[in-house]
């Protein structure tokens, strides 16, 4: 017997028909009202650059009453997806940001997926640890680990940095500050709140405007979690957006069945025996949710959001 799939459609016609049987309780006038989005991608995407510019000053919420999308649709399907594919709501995002995403993550692409997971171990025995190995083994470098970044002094009268003179650490295992010097170059790499740090501790970049623009910049909370269940959990699709539910007090959320997307194995289970399954959760936006203890999260997830 062969297996049947959609035909790949232009973006959005192609995400509505893919999407069909999962989203039962949207209606099918509600979910027509997407082709507004095929004119508004045709009209910005398609465009010159004063006219991207106009749709980048628009916020996507208006966006989306300029070009006729139903309440129901926003609601039920757009605002979760941006949630948990920008982090934020129609309101607060771009028109252009916002069309670029749907179009090439999720519309353009349709059932395509550029999520991984590590099945076995965790991302810094399995992927950090072997990188920190082989630079010191192999090119003789040596791997500070456990170590915070505090002063960064550049030369005196320098505007570069390029031009780095010191630079000082903290070391979380000895409890000593230490100080690195003749320096040829820095690499930050670095998260909002790890840049904010580093920069409140460092006249000399605080005065570069890259840096104090980068300063200001604002981080997102994100909550991850991984639960393992004594029983095989049966389900249609083994990942999904959770839609319109006060537990998740306005923030994006996703879960991801590992064991049917990565198969069941004791490498899932950490060598251990195997016992069910295996669901990964995210929250995006978080910050509502973030006050709430461990044990609370996963009674959320276990009691009220998986179940429905």
């Amino acid at each position: 017997m062969e297996s049947t799939s959609f035909p790949t459609l232009p973006s959005p016609l192609g995400q509505v028909l893919a999407t069909f049987p999962l989203f039962e309780r949207i209606p099918l006038a509600d979910r027509a009202s997407m082709v507004g989005l095929l004119l508004a991608t045709i009209d910005c995407l398609g465009g010159d650059e004063s006219v991207q510019e106009e749709y980048d000053r628009m916020t996507a919420h208006d966006l989306f009453i300029r070009f006729g999308l139903s309440d129901r649709l926003v609601r039920d399907f757009i605002k979760p997806t941006l949630l948990v594919g920008l982090f934020k709501p129609p309101e607060e995002l771009s028109a252009l940001v916002v069309m670029e995403l749907l179009y090439y993550y999720a519309l353009a692409h349709q059932d395509s997926f550029d999520v991984r997971w590590i099945k076995n171990g965790t991302v810094s025995d399995s992927l950090v640890a072997p990188l920190a190995t082989k630079l010191q083994e192999e090119h003789d470098l040596q791997v500070l680990g456990g170590c915070r970044v505090g002063e960064i002094s550049l030369k005196e009268g320098s505007s570069s940095i390029m031009d780095v003179d010191t630079l000082s650490y903290f070391d979380t295992k000895t409890k000593e500050t230490k100080t690195i010097e003749d320096i040829d170059g820095i690499v930050l790499a670095l998260g909002c709140k790890g840049m904010q740090g580093v920069i409140s501790s460092s006249p000399d970049l605080a005065r570069l405007p890259t840096f104090s623009k980068a300063a200001s910049l604002r981080g997102i909370d994100v909550i991850s979690t991984r639960i393992w269940f004594d029983k095989v959990v049966p389900t249609r699709t083994p990942a999904n957006v959770f839609s319109r539910f006060e537990a998740l007090r306005g923030s994006g959320g996703t879960f991801f069945m590992l064991d049917q997307l990565q198969g069941n194995t004791e490498e899932l289970w950490g060598g251990e025996e195997v016992q069910g399954s295996v669901v990964a959760c995210d929250f995006y936006n978080a910050g509502a949710v973030m006050s709430l203890s461990d044990d609370d999260i996963i009674k959320t997830l276990t009691e009220e959001l998986l179940p429905r």
